[in-house]
């Protein structure tokens, strides 16, 4: 026979609020390294990680000016070590490049080289469809109302006015 969870049970006696903000709170970290170890999965194949795709992602997007290391550690919420890391990787497997800016050769910038572009291509459909997995349960709407829920919360995390 089970009885309460162990998060119910740290939770028991508490006020409702704060209950409901601890519990919100540790689910959303669990759905997030869930849906990480999906995504992951689905990239398998491809020899690359999430953190690496997003990096992909980012370092492609460069319509208006390339990408910076430090701009994709910012994004990434990455220390300047996991950032090195993480692009020593992309360029050991020939997927990106650093070079010197051309505004200012002290700084790098970043770009996909023709592997790179290649694989995001072909691993895109791929990640798309692991998150509408992920999110499958809940449906369209239920997706939108979460996203409308989250994205204030997110901006008075970041000291933003969340309307």
């Amino acid at each position: 026979m089970t009885g309460p969870s162990r998060l119910d049970r740290l939770l028991a006696g508490r006020p409702p609020e704060i209950a409901d903000a601890i519990a919100a709170s540790r689910l959303v970290f669990r759905v997030g390294h869930l849906l990480e170890a999906k995504v992951d999965a689905a990239l398998a194949p491809f020899g690359i990680s999430m953190r690496e795709y997003l990096a992909l992602v980012l370092i492609n997007d460069d319509a208006v000016e390339p990408l910076r290391p430090s701009d994709l550690g910012t994004t990434l919420d990455a220390s300047r070590v996991q950032v090195t890391r993480l692009l020593d990787g992309l360029e050991g497997k020939g997927l990106a490049q650093r070079s010197p800016a051309k505004a200012d050769r002290r700084a790098l910038q970043l770009a996909l080289t023709a592997v790179g572009g290649r694989l995001l291509k072909k691993a895109a459909p791929v990640v798309h469809a692991a998150y509408l997995e992920g999110w499958s349960s809940v449906g369209t709407e239920a997706t939108r109302a979460a996203l409308a829920i989250l994205r204030p919360v997110h901006a008075a995390l970041l000291g933003q006015d969340p309307a």
